[in-house]
């Protein structure tokens, strides 16, 4: 058998498979039995240009990143309109067929870097929106996900969101003038039983992405009707994750160097009457 150390190392061009191996086991999170972790679209022995990296791999965004010359979409959230991208049921929609056929005709691959981004060790999505806040001084010791906060409103909270994430459309619950003194986050989803123990615990505000609105946000306004001093801040699923993938693309940056690497920053979907 030959000595491997001494093969000439490669020098040709590396595909997505290549890249996403070298992601994944630079993350150092294990595996799940089920994972949202895998190659969407495209053909992962396809030579990479250039990665595009995105909270949701939109067809806007794709488009971006074929624009500037990038065929590796690394996406928070799927391109398919579902966790885990089951496409049988979409064969026949036409914007499906659109987007599918955009990314072949440009030979793009987009890998969904969901569960190993939030299983690395800090998680990259809140210590990608931990930075964008400023926070990085307030949290926890004990817990990252809690913030211990000089003393604001809950509006004067919310407004300062807004301005540091750009987002334009949050909604708030809760009593404008609560003070607040404690925060904890759930970035993206804010799952039923999980935003309902940070509710029962120390925080006086929960901020989250979003979450049905008769489970957590009903929880959330119950406790208020029953005299409890709590609020919810829903940031939307795109401002509460894409500071944590421009934090991913600085990281992949930080270790790919064979081809560039690039965030694409997507508009937000809402806008009020």
């Amino acid at each position: 058998m030959a000595d491997i150390s001494s093969m000439p190392a490669h020098t040709g061009p590396l595909t997505a498979l290549q890249f996403i191996q070298r992601i994944l086991a630079k993350t150092g999170a294990a595996n799940r039995p089920q994972t949202a972790d895998r190659v969407a679209a495209g053909d992962p022995t396809q030579a990479v240009t250039g990665i595009a990296v995105m909270g949701i791999a939109s067809l806007a965004g794709i488009k971006a990143a074929a624009a500037s010359g990038n065929n590796l979409v690394v996406t928070y959230d799927s391109a398919f309109w579902s966790g885990n991208d089951e496409l049988d049921r979409l064969e026949g929609d036409a914007l499906f067929q659109e987007k599918r056929d955009f990314l072949r005709t440009h030979n793009m691959v987009v890998f969904n870097l969901h569960d190993h981004w939030r299983d690395r060790m800090p998680d990259g999505i809140a210590i990608g929106m931990t930075q964008a806040l400023g926070w990085e001084k307030l949290a926890d010791p004990a817990d990252p996900n809690l913030f211990h906060l000089p003393s604001t409103s809950l509006l004067a909270l919310a407004t300062d969101l807004g301005r540091r994430l750009n987002d334009q459309t949050l909604r708030v619950v809760g009593d404008p003038k609560l003070a607040v003194a404690t925060v904890a986050t759930s970035w993206g989803n804010a799952a039923q039983m999980p935003t309902i123990g940070l509710l029962n615990g120390p925080a006086d505000v929960v901020i989250c992405g979003y979450s049905h609105e008769w489970e957590a946000v009903e929880y959330c306004q119950d406790m208020i009707a029953a005299g409890g001093r709590k609020g919810m801040i829903l940031l939307g699923e795109a401002a509460s994750v894409q500071a944590g993938m421009k934090y991913c693309a600085d990281w992949l940056g930080s270790f790919i160097t064979e081809v560039p690497v690039r965030f694409i920053p997507l508009p937000e979907p809402y806008w009020n009457a």
